[in-house]
């Protein structure tokens, strides 16, 4: 992301790569699967903290949820996010139709983690404006076929792959960002 202009203090790449194509939108929601550390490394910290955003996050180990659950003021759910009932969740917490954030980063485990938390997601219910999926490629040459049929998945239904990297893919929604605002940041490290 070399174009950007701005590099919030604190941001990871992902949240510095949401907030320009987003033009440092305040008040948003975020769904991030796969929390890990509150803040080191979180790819929804900065959002939360300076510019309000709202979301839920997941995280299976229970000492890294605990303690995110006590830094942060937005929930992070000890959950199996792969059986998890996202559409109850968000319809019982109001989350809007057109969600800002999705952020897919399980670590694999169980085995095809990512690409099932995926699956359970109702995306032909919900839209996310940016979508990050941690495919881990560079792992091993086995997630090549789970990163393919993610890709064609989102595709289908209308997401652009913006950037791709050896262990992630960036989304956006074309029917919310328009190509003006994406087109700067079409990155392609890997196939």
């Amino acid at each position: 992301m070399n174009d950007s202009s701005f590099y919030p203090f604190g941001a990871t790449e992902q949240e510095t790569f949401v907030l320009n194509i987003l033009n440092y939108k305040k008040n948003g929601y975020y769904v991030e699967v796969g929390s890990g550390d509150p803040i080191k490394e979180n790819n929804t910290y900065i959002l939360e903290t300076q510019y309000g955003w709202n979301g839920i996050g997941f995280e299976i180990d229970e000492e890294k949820n605990k303690n995110y659950n006590n830094i942060r003021k937005n929930i992070c759910l000890n959950e199996d996010a792969i059986k998890f009932d996202y559409r109850k969740y968000f319809k019982e917490n109001n989350f809007p139709k057109q969600i800002d954030f999705l952020q897919i980063d399980i670590d694999d485990t169980p085995k095809n983690a990512n690409f099932l938390g995926l699956l359970n997601i109702p995306l032909t219910e919900y839209r996310f404006s940016v979508i990050i999926f941690e495919h881990d490629l560079i792992r091993s040459y086995k997630f090549e076929e789970l990163r393919s049929t993610q890709r064609w998945i989102l595709s289908c239904l209308g997401y652009v792959l913006v950037a791709r990297t050896v262990s992630e893919d960036w989304w956006v929604d074309p029917t919310v960002i328009p190509y003006s605002e994406y087109q700067k940041y079409f990155r392609m490290e890997s196939k």
